[in-house]
């Protein structure tokens, strides 16, 4: 099995936002009611923006993304996502440790948030060493050192 990243660039912005409605339409569902793919698109586009996004690859074959932002000492991890047919073959937590590793060199922690209804999310962040630090009233707050 053979994990890469690779920049992403306008031309996978189609392929982003499917693999977002992908992999999130139920989490939000959940979270906040019915996905409606406008308000998700508006709600995407800066993501894509005002971040240093990237494609993640399985073996060859784009599977994922990461979207990545500094803020003060911490690389905030404002979203990783992974197909749904590709999750639970160690991309997340190759990704994530990928993640953490960059960050440490740059002096960094690492942060994010994760949907409160996505317990098997959260279950990765902390087995990969990540620590609660906080919360909202939608999502967990953790961070690694």
């Amino acid at each position: 099995m053979t994990i890469s990243t690779r920049a992403a660039t306008y031309k996978d912005e189609a392929w982003l936002f499917q693999l977002h409605e992908d992999a999130h339409k139920e989490l939000v569902e959940a979270a906040y009611g019915p996905w409606i793919a406008v308000q998700q698109q508006e709600f995407f586009r800066p993501l894509v923006e005002e971040h240093e996004v990237f494609v993640l690859g399985l073996d060859g074959v784009d599977v994922g993304a990461l979207y990545l932002r500094r803020r003060e000492e911490d690389t905030w991890l404002e979203l990783m996502e992974v197909a749904p047919d590709s999750q639970g073959q160690g991309v997340g937590a190759a990704i994530l440790s990928w993640v953490v590793e960059q960050s440490a060199k740059a002096g960094h922690g690492t942060m994010l948030q994760v949907h409160k209804v996505n317990a098997r999310a959260k279950r990765l962040y902390e087995r990969e060493g990540f620590a609660e630090v906080g919360e909202t009233d939608t999502h967990h707050l953790l961070r690694h050192p």
